[in-house]
């Protein structure tokens, strides 16, 4: 079932990027210079949403496997399926293609780890990167253009391995999609890759440590030799997200402590530019193909912040215009992320039982519900 949301824009001020400033200037949304209120009138569709698209479903874990099932968002039929498995810090990679029409993943994801790409609609499968054998697989990101992935491996020797006395090996790889090239470009940390600009040849990545913490951000400059590795650290550490416009032009952090959330962002390779945004969200994510950054917001009950919570508004902002754009209404209580063409937000609403997603289309306003939570792709 779908239903109407009330569409506001709102012009925001002061939010343009600040060069040169260490410390995080606040951008506050301010009172508005015009503020313009509508009620979004009906898709001309049924509903919101779209057989082009889908979602990767997983179900039925084995040890460190799933069953990952394809459907569309207007069937339950399954269009291929898979079994990815996990360990580690996998769960926070970038697993679908910038356009949605392929999927990372690992089969096997210990010594000897095996990296394939996947066809979201054909499931024709082939292997991208095979680690040494004494290797295992963690978190993985596509390049902004699709035409790659960079990778990091490890000898699963983390921190009770380390104490006792046990030698770590952790490296980063890019993984070149056309020629099946791949080069170690970093060794000595555990990251969690960001993204790959192969354009302006940077690959972005955060660095973790014991308990899973962000401990700092790096930007690998591939067009020095040798590569240079420029980073700065996070102090205290924080239990954060990192991820990447997808233009690879920017990145953002929202930073979880347990009681309130924060959001920022900075240029890519030039994280002492960061800007905080105002922000009553938990997650913020992207918008594709745009400089918005987006959440859901206006949580209720009051002092709530996961479900059985509800959130009553999306919020988003362009960091380079300044522009505010909410959408009112009923939503689940944190945003999941966008179907990959930007054209709808998906929300997470756990309030009835298992996972749901409440996908709200962003011109008319229009939403329904999808009976499982998962991954966006692009079917046809």
């Amino acid at each position: 079932m779908s239903r109407p949301v009330t569409l506001v824009l709102v012009a925001l001020l002061g939010c343009q990027p600040i060069a040169n400033v260490p410390s995080s200037p606040t951008v506050a949304v301010g009172t508005p210079s015009a503020t313009s209120s509508t009620t979004a009138t009906p898709s001309p569709t049924p509903g919101a949403l779209d057989g082009r698209f889908g979602l990767v479903v997983l179900s039925d874990s084995r040890g460190n496997a799933s069953v990952a099932s394809v459907r569309s968002e207007t069937s339950d039929a399954v269009v291929t399926s898979f079994m990815p498995q996990s360990r580690s810090w996998t769960f926070s990679s970038r697993t679908v293609s910038p356009d949605g029409s392929s999927i990372a993943y690992w089969a096997p994801v210990n010594a000897g780890a095996v990296l394939h790409v996947r066809s979201v609609a054909s499931g024709a499968d082939r292997t991208v990167f095979t680690a040494g054998p004494e290797m295992s697989g963690n978190a993985f990101a596509w390049a902004s253009d699709g035409t790659g992935l960079i990778v990091a491996i490890d000898n699963n020797c983390q921190e009770i391995c380390g104490v006792q006395g046990g030698r770590s090996v952790a490296e980063l790889w890019t993984v070149d999609l056309a020629s099946g090239a791949s080069e170690r470009i970093a060794s000595g940390s555990f990251w969690l890759p960001v993204t790959w600009d192969r354009a302006a040849k940077r690959v972005a990545a955060g660095v973790t440590g014991p308990g899973g913490y962000l401990t700092g951000y790096d930007v690998i400059d591939l067009g020095r030799q040798p590569y240079a590795v420029r980073g700065i650290g996070f102090q205290p550490t924080v239990l954060g997200r990192l991820e990447a416009s997808s233009d690879a032009r920017f990145v953002s952090l929202t930073v979880d402590s347990f009681t309130t959330a924060t959001l920022s962002w900075w240029p890519l390779a030039e994280p002492e530019k960061r800007v905080d945004v105002t922000f009553d969200g938990t997650l913020a994510a992207w918008r594709p193909g745009t400089s918005e950054i987006w959440w859901a917001g206006g949580l209720s009950p009051r002092g709530c912040r996961t479900s059985p919570c509800d959130a009553t508004e999306l919020s988003g902002v362009d960091i380079v215009t300044g522009a505010r754009r909410s959408l009112r209404g009923t939503f689940g209580s944190a945003l999941a992320g966008f179907r990959v063409d930007g054209s709808a937000a998906m929300t997470s609403d756990r309030s009835g039982g298992p996972e749901s997603l409440i996908v709200v289309d962003l011109r008319t306003g229009q939403t329904a519900r999808l009976p499982a939570g998962g991954l966006f792709v692009r079917l046809r």
